[in-house]
């Protein structure tokens, strides 16, 4: 059993509000969570609105599961419109 962390620098491109930017990230955690079962937090709040940084992590068997998990997250990352994956960093425990 692992424990998979990822690290996620995201861009939320036209974002001129804090409200706006929370609402944004609101809606990625809770479709993290719901559809992939993943834990899911900000982490290292930036000085920015258009930027953010996201702390996941979920509990995998293998790093074979840990890397399939990796891709459903960037798939879904691809499919949400208001945000930009600028950097991503994966740690196993």
């Amino acid at each position: 059993m692992r424990v998979l962390v990822l690290t996620l620098e995201l861009g939320i491109p036209g974002c001129r509000s804090l409200k706006a930017r929370r609402a944004v990230l609101e809606r990625l955690k809770a479709r993290l969570r719901r559809d992939l079962n993943l834990s899911v937090s900000e982490v290292e709040p930036t000085g920015s609105h258009d930027r953010a940084r996201l702390g996941v992590a979920a509990v995998v068997a293998s790093r074979a599961q840990g890397d399939a998990q990796l891709e459903k997250v960037l798939a879904i990352l691809e499919r949400e419109p208001r945000v930009v994956l600028l950097e991503e960093e994966k740690e196993y425990w």
